[in-house]
């Protein structure tokens, strides 16, 4: 009798713990194919309304905000001087981080490489 007993809890209790870890997985939605060399890239955040845009000239990137309500759409540039003046178009690239607000903004010639806070008050600040 006790090792049924034994039995149906540790069952139970593998049941409730897979059904637990099936309850925190997270709806994973693939990236859209993007062309490396294209002008302009757009990012997806972990924010479902925000998006970034990148300059993939230049390293100008912008905030911007979808919304059902049109009041509540709007974009936002993040730095308005270019970060190179000859830039060839997929120099630069978005990498996002484990951190919501912060992505790592990658020059892929030069190798130099900037934290990209955006939000409300934004912020790029070189790391090397």
């Amino acid at each position: 009798m006790i090792n049924k007993m034994l039995k149906a809890c540790v069952i139970i209790s593998v049941v409730f713990f897979a059904l637990g870890g099936v309850a925190q997985a997270q709806v994973s939605v693939p990236e859209p194919t993007q062309d490396p060399s294209a002008l302009y890239r757009l990012f997806r955040t972990q924010n479902m309304f925000m998006f970034l845009l990148l300059d993939t000239r230049t390293g100008q990137i912008t905030q911007v905000q979808w919304n059902i309500e049109t009041e509540k759409r709007f974009t936002e540039p993040l730095n308005l001087k270019p970060l190179v003046a000859d830039g060839k178009p997929g120099r630069f690239t978005l990498y996002p981080t484990q951190n919501v607000y912060t992505f790592i903004l990658l020059d892929q010639v030069s190798g130099n490489s900037w934290q990209v806070q955006w939000g409300k008050n934004p912020l790029i600040t070189p790391i090397n």
